[in-house]
């Protein structure tokens, strides 16, 4: 992508499409805000627990949900979402900073996080998939890195102001911008998700998922050993965390290609390898420096996977929380998973340097386990698919024996769809459009609205109903379903 449209999308970016931000930046200050005290140490382990066994076990029901019933999540439930949000900040104020230490508000708070972030990672999938490739890549790091700065803007508030901005601003803002950001689209008509579709998708996607999880399982195992300083520790997350955005968001701005999540787990595994060996060599006090990097690397390849899967959604026009819970559903489970077998571990590791190196070492071989799998699974197959195949006519799910055009996808599935909107963007030329009236066609082929064109546009809404008219006129198309199925036949 060039400097120039970066430069573009950057400035048609609005505000709202940004709110993912206001969500994470309270589970930050949920996660990061508490100071060991003994008295209440165990309904800490309980709420963080209940959480993390909670998220994972939501996403998956209510992505099950939305493929059974053929629907995705209603709109209403963001505001279930945010005022999940805020109970589970008063709650976790209440136990954790006025000191009642009880058990049972622990345990609520825990769920009550988990099932907002659930729904709230759902909720902003489905607009993530009506953006395209091209937004979705600024709008995932770009509300990751506006998460860090809100953390610790709102950290420097009193104790007071905190606890506000954090059970009533933060969580308005986060239903506010959502609301506002579903209201632009209408989903396109999704194909079903059915036994085919779930056996295409594993086949094409379990690879980058194995990467992801098993570097998020290596991250929750390594920062729960017990050699890390509360603090330490918490600084080293938000600056992995915000480095690994701003990265993502550079990669894929201002580089012609992007980096797809196999590659990039190629590059972090050598990388990872001798950071393993620092804190066995120089003392545990440099975990610290690992866990940083650990938390780097798995966040730089889940933000591809989010972008991935809001790729390979569109491209084959799937219902959003099913294939977002296929795929992250898993990972969430190993991070549980792993940061459970950390606690376990902890007291037998802590000040242990034999036992210490004996966890790391078996991190390294879980790591090259990973990357072993990943490289004997890959076959040698085109990088992208040909326009070929895109124009066939072939079905948008084959049968899993025809794997050739579906493993190129799984290797680059942005790349995929950027070819399959290239050669749209050349037929709507063809056609007579002109420069606008292509992207506005192109618009609502992805489901958005008269108004929401016109916003990111910088036009009239009437201005935007003349342009559908000439779209509908030159295309000899009446709806914007009969775009829609248009877009289809020729490119799938």
């Amino acid at each position: 992508m060039s400097q120039s449209r970066a430069g573009k999308l950057l400035a048609g970016l609005q505000f709202h499409h940004l709110g993912f931000g206001f969500f994470w930046a309270v589970t930050f200050i949920a996660l990061t805000g508490f100071q060991e005290r003994a008295q209440i140490l165990e309904p800490w382990r309980l709420y963080t627990l209940s959480e993390q066994a909670i998220i994972p076990l939501a996403v998956a029901l209510l992505g099950f949900g939305c493929a059974r019933r053929c629907r995705e999540l209603p709109s209403w439930l963001s505001t279930v979402a945010a005022f999940m949000l805020s109970g589970a900040a008063l709650l976790y104020f209440l136990v954790f900073h006025l000191g009642d230490a009880s058990l049972g508000a622990g345990m609520i708070a825990g769920v009550l996080m988990g099932g907002s972030s659930a729904l709230f990672f759902l909720l902003w999938q489905t607009f993530f998939v009506s953006e395209g490739r091209q937004r979705s890549i600024i709008y995932i790091p770009l509300s990751a890195v506006l998460s860090i700065v809100l953390y610790f803007v709102v950290s420097l508030l009193p104790e007071a102001a905190l606890m506000f901005t954090s059970v009533v601003v933060l969580p308005f803002l986060a239903l506010l911008t959502l609301q506002r950001s579903l209201s632009e689209i209408d989903l396109y008509p999704l194909t079903v998700f059915d036994r085919t579709a779930v056996a295409t998708v594993v086949a094409d996607l379990w690879r980058p998922v194995l990467c992801v999880c098993s570097v998020g399982f290596v991250w929750k195992l390594v920062a729960r050993l017990g050699t890390v300083s509360s603090e330490g520790a918490t600084m080293a997350v938000l600056l992995g965390f915000a480095a690994a955005a701003l990265v993502v968001a550079a990669l894929e701005l201002f580089l012609t290609r992007g980096f797809d999540i196999l590659h990039i787990y190629q590059m972090l595994f050598p990388a990872l390898t001798v950071l393993f060996l620092v804190p066995s060599l120089l003392g545990n006090q440099y975990t610290t420096l690992l866990v940083g990097f650990l938390m780097f690397g798995f966040e730089v390849v889940n933000l591809l996977l989010l972008v991935t899967c809001a790729v390979y959604t569109a491209q084959h026009t799937l219902p959003p929380s099913p294939l977002y819970a296929l795929c992250v559903a898993p990972v969430l489970a190993c991070m549980v998973v792993g940061d459970a077998i950390g606690q376990a571990l902890s007291p037998s590791v802590a000040g242990d340097v034999a036992h210490g190196a004996a966890v790391l070492l078996l991190c390294v071989v879980l790591l090259s386990i990973a990357l072993v799998i990943v490289a004997r699974g890959r076959r040698k197959v085109p990088a992208t698919v040909s326009s070929e195949q895109l124009s066939s006519g072939k079905p948008a799910f084959p049968t899993v024996a025809e794997t050739d055009a579906q493993i190129a996808v799984a290797e680059s599935p942005a790349q995929a769809l950027e070819d399959r909107q290239e050669a749209m963007h050349s037929y709507l030329r063809d056609h007579g459009l002109s420069p606008r009236e292509t992207e506005v066609a192109e618009l609502l082929m992805r489901g958005h609205s008269i108004a929401a064109i016109a916003s990111k546009l910088f036009i009239s809404e009437n201005t935007t109903r003349g342009h559908v008219k000439n779209i509908y006129k030159k295309l000899d198309v009446h709806s914007r379903q009969e775009l829609v199925d248009l877009g289809e036949q020729e490119f799938e």
